[in-house]
């Protein structure tokens, strides 16, 4: 399911004329420090699902930007106000098949509020999902 959401966001127009492609990341394969903006897809530990063979995963869509401003952090992450960005996306994404899996239902779980990263000398901003779905 990794990829599959990997895939998605990275596949829409919207959220690559903030970030592009080769500025997204998932956990583990960022080296040293990439060119801002960049985007990091953080996965939380599984835990079985209700159904045989699904797992719920919580995601993490990081977006960190040179210090100065939320702008973009802002535009990439969207909103249920707006409709826009990753939360435009993702928000009642149901039975979406892909390469490595199928996403059953996801969930926003909330933005972080404006933050700032001393590891990258950024700032940084997040938003949560809960995501149900089957590894293929």
């Amino acid at each position: 399911m990794r990829r599959t959401v990997f895939q998605l966001l990275r596949g829409t127009p919207a959220l690559t004329a903030i970030v592009p492609t080769d500025r997204w990341k998932q956990a583990g394969n960022v080296v040293d420090v990439p060119e801002f903006p960049f985007v990091v897809l953080r996965w939380l530990a599984p835990v079985a699902g209700n159904a045989r063979g699904t797992f719920m995963r919580q995601l993490r869509v990081e977006l960190y930007e040179a210090r100065g401003s939320y702008a973009k952090a802002d535009a990439f992450l969207g909103n249920q106000h707006t409709g826009s960005g990753v939360y435009g996306v993702l928000s009642g994404l149901t039975d979406y098949v892909g390469v490595d899996g199928r996403v059953t239902e996801t969930r926003y779980l909330g933005d972080s509020g404006d933050q700032e990263s001393p590891e990258f000398k950024s700032n940084m901003k997040f938003s949560s999902w809960r995501m149900i779905g089957v590894d293929l």
